[in-house]
């Protein structure tokens, strides 16, 4: 199924969760997100996005949604990035992307990782290239509600070898 799934979404690695919390919860802590630091996430989304980071200690740091998309605004981002932000996680609502290549910017700017919480979003494309290749790790989900479902599970993608090796081991405990 993972070797599937990235032949699927074009990743090089696709490591399966029992959720896309714990995905999001290993994406955390394999970036080594921890106490004091901060993640920016938007403020629709499912409330597990933030259950993650605060599992690893860190601080979710609210951001306002576009109207028109209910997708994370862009423009308000950089206003929040503090010393402590370490990370963005944009959730892609309702298989709508958000603005990656401006996210992507902004975390170039402020050396920060992007972890996509895609978990509404398979399958979508941005630009012609289909969610879950755009940045540092994406977690999808297959709760019975989303478009491909396992009943439950989830599914943590990357094109970063040591980051799927790090999740491989971490996703046992």
């Amino acid at each position: 199924f993972e070797n599937s799934f990235s032949k699927y979404i074009g990743s090089k690695y696709s490591i399966s969760t029992n959720s896309a919390t714990a995905a999001l919860h290993l994406a955390l802590s394999v970036l080594g997100i921890k106490d004091c630091d901060e993640v920016i996430i938007p403020t629709n989304t499912f409330t597990s996005t933030a259950e993650a980071i605060i599992y690893t200690g860190a601080k979710p740091v609210l951001c306002d949604v576009e109207y028109e998309t209910h997708n994370i605004d862009v423009a308000m981002i950089e206003k929040l990035i503090t010393r402590r932000t370490r990370a963005i996680i944009p959730v892609h609502f309702g298989g709508y992307p958000c603005d990656m290549n401006e996210i992507k910017l902004l975390a170039n700017k402020y050396n920060l990782y992007i972890i996509e919480d895609a978990a509404h979003a398979l399958p979508s494309f941005y630009h012609n290239k289909m969610v879950g290749t755009l940045s540092d790790i994406t977690c999808f989900s297959f709760y019975a509600t989303k478009t491909l479902t396992t009943g439950e599970g989830g599914m943590l993608a990357t094109n970063n070898k040591e980051i799927a090796a790090k999740v491989k081991l971490k996703r046992l405990h």
